[in-house]
């Protein structure tokens, strides 16, 4: 029976690892848009229009723009 816990642990853990990895596509994305939006409008881009220019939850674009402002732009 122990045995059977296992793989599902596994498989939670593979998941994560999985979004991770996506995250990251996303991440980049989510920088494009954001200094699209500020070079077209000369403000930050919001959590609502990051949210709808993604297309993902308020949680999500909320992560999203902390990641975005605690990571400098790649040179």
């Amino acid at each position: 029976m122990a045995a059977a816990s296992v793989p599902v642990q596994d498989g939670d853990t593979a998941g994560q690892d999985d979004t991770s990895q996506s995250s990251g596509g996303l991440l980049d994305y989510a920088r494009r848009v954001a200094a699209e939006h500020h070079a077209r409008h000369g403000r930050p881009i919001t959590r609502d229009t990051l949210r709808a220019r993604l297309g993902v939850s308020n949680q999500l674009a909320t992560d999203l723009l902390r990641q975005l402002r605690n990571i400098p732009d790649p040179a």
